[in-house]
């Protein structure tokens, strides 16, 4: 018996059958019946028939996935039985299986380039690169001028790892079609991954062809939110000379997470991570407004850790700025430390000694402190133990101390100096003989208050 004759004689039901449908049924009937099929057979009680229930609901609802099934529908018995299972092994994640079901498909009927579609994806999804890549090559010989064959061979190329074979079909994919948001996307990538591989700087590169792409799609509606990852390479390849330009492509991304739906917040999480990772380094940090309104139309926003990178954004702007506004680069240096929260214990030296830096010098930086205070709160917040100390305690000898000690037993502890180092931090001086106050009597025995003999 050949696999055909199996699935022929254990076809599973139509997706129409399995929500006791009619062929002609319209979106709201479809809906009706798949909730009355959820209520009969609930996810924890019937997984494997809600599984089924599911998928058939999933295909039907979506326009373009039930052309197809219905296209297929006019196979013959067997063929249209094994593409069903195909599609059920796709929607278990099982895409070894859906790969094998849609090869004996071709084997008997090797014209029906939708089924070799199908085939070449599946094979991409279970990760077999070099046969969906043969795949797809087949695909383009048949339709050497369709450029959706030729972004997916792009695609398996660049995950086989053949950067230049990939660059230039992703050309051809862009020569062909100028307005495709997902060939300019590929060819980016290509053209990123092959820079990295030569060692080249890409960074005006990288640029251009972000304009570039930008205004060849600038006419494209239809799921407009794959743009924001142009206008993320446009801005993070703005630079600190062009920060109105780079302002403006950081507004585009927010209208279009704004109307891309659940879509545009997802490419938008995305999106603000990776501008969340460049705008300290990129001098970028006068988006921080900007960004912090996009963070508010993300689904994740009530994240701590995210609000809290990007609070981190906008104290790492406002550092590097401070000495434009007169302080000195001792504060630069201290907050930036402490703001990356490193933790090497030559780092915790490099603080214990700027510290007692400021305490020794207090005249210089104590005034730039309360500046610090009143202009800068989040920035004195950093370290306002230490800084509230310094401000406040009289006896500044005392805090030197302290630091010299703790900087003398962390050297060691780290082995930075030898078990006899030559310096060693001071140590207190301890009386010989017990503390005598000037009203207690005399240690000489005259019978007087020490203040009237001895300590006259």
């Amino acid at each position: 018996m050949t696999l055909f004759d199996e699935v022929e004689e254990e076809a599973r039901k139509s997706y129409y059958e399995t929500l006791g449908v009619a062929e002609t049924a319209e979106e709201a009937e479809i809906k009706r019946a798949y909730f009355g099929m959820v209520r009969k057979y609930q996810p924890d009680r019937f997984p494997e028939e809600f599984k089924e229930i599911r998928a058939a609901y999933e295909t039907l609802t979506d326009p373009e996935k039930r052309a197809e099934y219905d296209m297929v529908g006019s196979l013959p018995p067997s063929a249209a039985a094994m593409f069903r299972d195909a599609q059920w092994f796709e929607h278990a994640g099982r895409y070894g299986k859906a790969a094998e079901c849609y090869r004996k498909i071709l084997e008997r009927y090797p014209e029906l380039d939708s089924i070799r579609e199908q085939y070449a994806r599946s094979l991409s999804s279970d990760d077999k690169t070099g046969k969906a890549a043969e795949a797809w090559e087949e695909l383009c010989r048949r339709h050497p001028d369709n450029s959706g064959y030729l972004r997916e061979l792009g695609r398996s190329y660049a995950e086989r790892g053949w950067t230049r074979k990939a660059l230039d079909t992703a050309q051809r994919a862009i020569d062909l079609d100028r307005s495709s948001i997902e060939g300019w996307l590929l060819f980016i990538e290509c053209t990123i991954e092959q820079a990295r591989k030569n060692g080249q700087d890409l960074f005006e590169r990288l640029h251009a062809l972000s304009l570039e792409a930008l205004k060849a799609v600038r006419a494209v509606k239809k799921d407009e939110w794959k743009k924001i990852l142009l206008y993320v390479h446009a801005l993070v390849t703005s630079g600190t000379k062009n920060i109105n330009a780079a302002r403006d492509n950081l507004r585009e991304i927010i209208r279009l997470v704004r109307e891309g739906g659940r879509n545009g917040q997802d490419e938008g999480s995305s999106a603000f991570r990776e501008i969340l990772e460049v705008i300290p380094t990129a001098g970028l940090g006068e988006l921080y407004p900007d960004l912090k309104k996009m963070s508010e139309l993300l689904p994740d926003t009530s994240d701590a850790r995210l609000l809290r990178k990007l609070n981190e954004v906008k104290i790492s702007f406002e550092i590097q700025g401070l000495m434009d506004k007169g302080f000195h680069v001792l504060f630069h240096d201290l907050l930036n430390l402490l703001n990356f929260k490193f933790n090497d214990a030559e780092d915790k030296l490099e603080i214990i000694a700027m510290e007692h830096n400021i305490i020794e010098n207090s005249a210089l930086y104590y005034p730039q402190l309360r500046r610090l205070k009143s202009e800068f709160p989040e920035l004195y917040a950093l370290h306002s133990s230490f800084f509230n100390e310094a401000l406040r305690t009289r006896d500044p000898e005392k805090m030197l101390y302290q630091r010299e000690k703790k900087y003398s037993k962390l050297k060691r502890e780290i082995g930075l100096v030898d078990e006899d180092p030559e310096y060693e931090a001071e140590q207190p001086v301890r009386r010989a003989e017990p503390k005598v106050g000037r009203n207690d009597p005399c240690p000489c025995g005259s019978g007087k208050k020490y203040k009237r003999c001895c300590g006259a």
